[in-house]
């Protein structure tokens, strides 16, 4: 700018020739300095692929090749600027400018072809398309390597940490006989499992392994469930099986015995339906008495996950009785999520998991989740549940929407492992464009799984009216096929001008936070693709209901309702603290510390134990001012009690 204010004065006419020259120079420094930038970016990119990748050398050797020659020569060419490192001399040298752009196009022809590479590698394993490319070409490289791929086993699939390998003869090993969930939950293959060809085949060959393994699991443990009333009781035999198929076999069986009580209801039995609601609640008593015992964390989280599920069995059939409902056909059982076991096509002769909630049907998919838990389902995950399937079967996508906090991500992400599906998570930012959002579909619906878009509404508004195109791509391309799934024309179609696979399992769900700073309304096209619910602040009462009894309460249900009434009022009584935290994840880590007094003295009142733990997780936290009050809250719900602090006498010492 200076230049070109003493080029416009008078005065300049002496130096006018400097000036020029300078003004020429300075402008062939700022254009070169932008391409060397450019190259040196791209080659750094692209240095240890082409030049240290075996895989990619041996699969594109005229690339390899033209990278190696834009190495040598940009390699060269940094050694003459380091010479004269002085920036006028490095970027006027003549004819630069035109090595730098010959530079960035034999580096782009190098990258469009890496690109072309890596979209071949997940057409064949389309869970390629959640990683990114820097993992990917790590995959690659070591594809010969097993041991290194298993490293990236957690980001393919959903549960699955790593493959316990057979350890024979010389590494790599290449025989695997079992997998391990992420929380370290053990599965053995139904047969050992060889690992053979490219990285890409043997990843596909596991994930049906995977299947067939859990597929051959179910059936036994549905089968042994006949001695639950002989040899072996329920809390006993779910040690025999993994935690996904426990809790799975357990809601076929409450499917198939619900069904069977309405029949016993309509051949004349009145109190059938109490008499299940009985049996019910005495399978969980003897669940919460397992868990009270001394378990390994893996066996606890088990119990746990089926007590979890066992209570809102208990609440569907207690509402039955309550309601005097005695058919099947009734809303209130229709619109539960239901499991049974069906033939796949009259031919077979083994039976496969079904799930129905309504209307709507879909085989259970066998991807392994581990023991990772399950949501409380309360009257409005039901709700969620309901308008999440009916989206699907009316080839839609699922929009939860609702504050934060109210478990919209959770409850799309339970429902999917509810069904055995992968289910991926994608935190939107406007950041995102629309051609990184393109892979994520083709990535969606080639592998089947569902994609939940957190803060969907955060993405640029440009960006969305092209993702409704896409979106709408992939819906109709679902549409053709359901009524046709057997036909080939009708398991592809043409996405970003690519022919690519779509599976009927494929599901698209956004969450949004309404009202918020920064967020985009969504364009009218791409509301209609999607069927909305909205999510308000569940039934914490409920929820903190079920975690008593998880963690081995019998008096859970009046509990419960001291425990909100506590948090209620202090919300409401106390000051306004920025470390005050009376919401959800504060009551369920009371809710933990409350379990462990409760394991350690089994036989305490379970009002003083609670009384305990609310005090004492509490009280460390209150300012001054507000002590007095909280003390007279807890005094108010838990009169005459003032149970010992637990201290801990080195600590004691130690202050």
């Amino acid at each position: 700018m200076d230049l070109m204010s003493m080029n416009a004065s008078k005065d300049s006419e002496t130096f006018k020739e400097q000036l020029l020259k300078w003004q020429k120079t300075l402008k062939t420094i700022d254009q070169v300095l932008v391409l060397w930038v450019k190259v040196q970016k791209n080659w750094m990119r692209l240095e240890p692929i082409f030049l240290a990748s075996e895989d990619i050398r041996a699969q594109l050797p005229e690339d390899t090749k033209r990278f190696e020659k834009v190495d040598a020569e940009w390699k060269g060419l940094m050694a003459d600027a380091s010479e004269d490192p002085g920036v006028v001399a490095a970027t006027n040298t003549e004819g630069r400018d035109k090595v730098l752009e010959e530079f960035i196009s034999e580096i782009d022809l190098c990258e469009k072809a890496l690109n072309e590479y890596l979209e071949q590698k997940k057409k064949i394993f389309p869970r390629f398309y959640f990683l990114s490319n820097q993992a990917l070409l790590d995959i690659l490289s070591n594809g010969n390597n097993p041991e290194k791929v298993n490293e990236y086993i957690s980001d393919c699939f959903d549960g699955m940490k790593n493959m316990k390998f057979v350890e024979e003869g010389n590494r790599p090993y290449r025989v695997a006989q079992g997998m391990f969930a992420k929380d370290g939950e053990y599965v053995q293959f139904n047969s050992n499992f060889q690992i053979q060809g490219a990285v890409e085949n043997y990843l596909c060959d596991l994930e049906r392994k995977m299947q067939e393994t859990l597929k051959g699991i179910i059936i036994e443990a549905k089968e042994t469930t006949d001695e639950w009333a002989t040899e072996k009781p329920r809390e006993l035999w779910l040690d025999d099986y993994c935690s996904q198929l426990a809790l799975l076999a357990t809601q076929i069986v409450w499917t198939e015995e619900t069904i069977r009580t309405f029949d016993d209801l309509e051949s004349g039995s009145e109190s059938a339906m109490k008499d299940f609601n009985g049996l019910i609640v005495a399978r969980i008593k003897k669940l919460i008495e397992r868990v009270r015992g001394k378990l390994t964390v893996e066996t606890r989280v088990k119990v746990i996950t089926i007590i979890t599920i066992d209570v809102h069995s208990r609440d569907v059939i207690k509402k039955f009785v309550d309601s005097k409902i005695v058919e099947q056909s009734h809303f209130a059982w229709a619109s539960q999520l239901k499991f049974g076991m069906e033939k796949r096509n009259p031919k077979d002769d083994i039976k496969q998991v079904m799930s129905t909630i309504c209307d709507w049907k879909t085989w259970y998919n066998y991807e392994f989740i581990g023991n990772t838990g399950r949501l409380v389902i309360t009257p409005l995950t039901d709700r969620c549940y309901i308008t999440l399937t009916q989206a699907l079967n009316l080839s839609m996508g699922g929009a939860p929407a609702g504050p934060a906090g109210t478990g919209k991500t959770e409850t799309t992400k339970d429902l999917g492992r509810a069904l055995g599906l992968q289910v991926v998570v994608f935190n939107c930012s406007d950041q995102m464009n629309y051609e990184s959002m393109g892979l994520i579909f083709m990535g969606l619906s080639q592998a089947g799984a569902w994609g939940c878009f957190d803060e969907f509404n955060r993405i640029k508004i440009e960006v969305l009216s092209v993702v409704s195109q896409q979106v709408k791509l992939c819906l109709d391309a679902i549409k053709r096929l359901k009524p046709n799934p057997a036909n080939v024309q009708f398991q592809q179609f043409l996405f970003n001008d690519e022919l690519i696979a779509i599976k009927l399992t494929a599901g698209y769900f956004i969450t949004m936070n309404p009202g918020y700073a920064g967020r985009t309304e969504l364009p009218e096209n791409l509301k209609a693709l999607f069927r909305s619910c909205a999510m308000v602040v569940p039934d914490i009462i409920l929820i903190c209901e079920n975690m008593l009894m998880a963690e081995g309460f019998d008096q859970a249900q009046d509990l419960s309702k001291k425990f909100m009434t506590l948090y209620d009022l202090a919300k409401s009584l106390l000051s306004q603290q920025v470390h005050y935290d009376w919401g959800l994840r504060a009551v369920k880590s009371v809710l933990r510390q409350a379990g462990g007094l409760k394991r350690a003295d089994p036989n305490g009142s379970e009002y003083e134990i609670l009384m305990r733990a609310l005090r004492d997780f509490n009280l460390p936290k209150i300012v001054v001012e507000d002590r007095k009050i909280f003390r007279d809250l807890i005094n108010d719900l838990f009169p005459n009690m003032d149970p010992p602090r637990a201290q801990n006498e080195e600590l004691e010492v130690a202050c």
